[in-house]
């Protein structure tokens, strides 16, 4: 599949970051599959992130980067913090469990 056209993958299912190591290679998996198929910034999480999280964290990062236009390194960032502090508000749990297991790679992050 050609993916050189674009910009940003989201990829929000659980582990989507995860991969098997294989001696010299990187680490193996989805962003890498990605990547070789063009395209530019893959954003993933790490671990097993619950659902509501995870669509919470997914909301904030998509109105930073159209809304608020930041770039992606600044967008994951801001999604983080958004989502920490109104968990923080509510009471909520603020272990980065929440909201610190999404990251981006690639092109210009």
């Amino acid at each position: 599949m050609d993916l050189s056209g674009v910009e940003w993958a989201a990829l929000s299912a659980r582990g989507t970051g995860a991969g098997k190591v294989r001696a010299v290679e990187e680490v193996l998996g989805l962003r890498r599959a990605f990547h070789v198929a063009g395209a530019g910034i893959v954003i993933m999480s790490l671990g097993s992130v619950p659902d509501q999280p995870t669509r919470d964290w997914m909301v904030e990062l998509y109105r930073e980067r159209l809304e608020g236009r930041l770039g992606t390194a600044e967008a994951v960032r801001q999604a983080s913090l958004r989502v920490l502090a109104r968990r923080r508000a509510g009471g909520r749990g603020a272990y980065p469990f929440f909201w610190g297991g999404f990251i981006a790679a690639g092109r210009g992050c």
